[in-house]
């Protein structure tokens, strides 16, 4: 075992010093992966811990599912921990009032507005390189071609928009390694009908390249309704090369944008199994109720309860 090691130290040092390159062993601590905590416990948890670095994430789903919402938490929670955020709002729909009602600094948000494709995604490679830990693209399907934009409504340009984004996504490693200890990149993508066919199939545009260069995908649907206060938001990972993949999770999502921690603690405690589910009675150890509602109830009401399923949760 020492000899070998020797011999993987000394074929490390002749070829960086030959091709001045930069391999390294694979136990290196500056390889290790580096995560931006959600601010949500049930997404930490099916994600691997948080948002991360040097890496593109890419929320998609169909409209209303929660998208934009959850990226903005992220961003008011990694702005409490003191961290850089930007945001590049190609779909020219960031609103400062709802922002700040999420959570988000706007005083200490860099906005861009970008008029074409080319010139945001620009932008996102020089937030990256100028050491802003996280940065949100809102999003792939607004990004508008340079080419399509100064040409007239009957022109046709077949392929324009996935050969911007295949080569954002070649440049971008580059970029979100540039500064230590790296960038975070969260995409937000939209769900599509594909052409051709008699089945109705689901396309994301931007082409196939981001489905093999993002690094995690979670798609994100509307769930069960909180009454007339809000809904779940249901967020499922079909990709995930740092963490197991085909997790499952929701996120109450409520109408006045406030946060709501006990009803995440629940949500996180029963995907968990810490509380049982048995039809639509929820149980923990001799504490019933019924529905969620009911139960969330019961939480808010029993400081003793909430706090042992709290400390269950996080023993787990």
């Amino acid at each position: 075992m020492t000899n070998s090691k020797h011999n993987v130290k000394k074929v490390i040092e002749t070829i960086n010093k030959n091709l001045k390159t930069n391999l390294s062993i694979g136990a290196e601590e500056a390889l290790r992966i580096s995560r931006i905590e959600t601010g949500m416990s049930p997404f930490d948890l099916v994600i691997g811990g948080g948002i991360p670095r040097q890496s593109v994430t890419e929320f998609y789903g169909f409209q209303s599912s929660g998208k934009t919402y959850i990226a903005q938490r992220i961003i008011a929670h990694a702005q409490q921990q003191g961290l850089l955020c930007g945001y590049v709002d190609a779909e020219w729909s960031y609103d400062p009032v709802w922002a700040k009602t999420i959570g988000i600094d706007i005083d200490e948000l860099i906005i861009s507005r970008p008029d074409t494709g080319e010139k945001a995604l620009d932008i996102l490679l020089a937030l990256c390189g100028a050491g802003c830990d996280l940065v949100v693209l809102d999003s792939i399907a607004a990004l508008l071609p340079t080419a399509e934009a100064e040409g007239g409504m009957e022109d046709q340009q077949m392929g324009l928009h996935a050969r911007m984004m295949n080569k954002i996504f070649r440049k971008l490693p580059m970029a979100m390694s540039s500064t230590t200890p790296g960038t975070a990149v969260i995409m937000i993508n939209q769900i599509r009908a594909g052409l051709g066919g008699y089945i109705t199939k689901e396309t994301l545009p931007g082409g196939k390249g981001q489905e093999f260069f993002s690094r995690i995908m979670v798609r994100m649907a509307k769930g069960e309704s909180i009454g007339d206060k809000g809904f779940y938001i249901k967020l499922t990972t079909p990709k995930n090369k740092t963490f197991k993949p085909l997790q499952e999770c929701t996120i109450p999502f409520y109408f006045t944008g406030q946060q709501e921690p006990m009803y995440e603690l629940f949500t996180t405690a029963l995907d968990l199994d810490v509380i049982k589910r048995r039809g639509a009675s929820y149980s923990f150890n001799d504490h019933k109720a019924m529905g969620r509602e009911g139960f969330v109830s019961l939480m808010k009401s029993d400081k003793i309860l909430s706090e042992d399923i709290n400390t269950k949760v996080r023993s787990r």
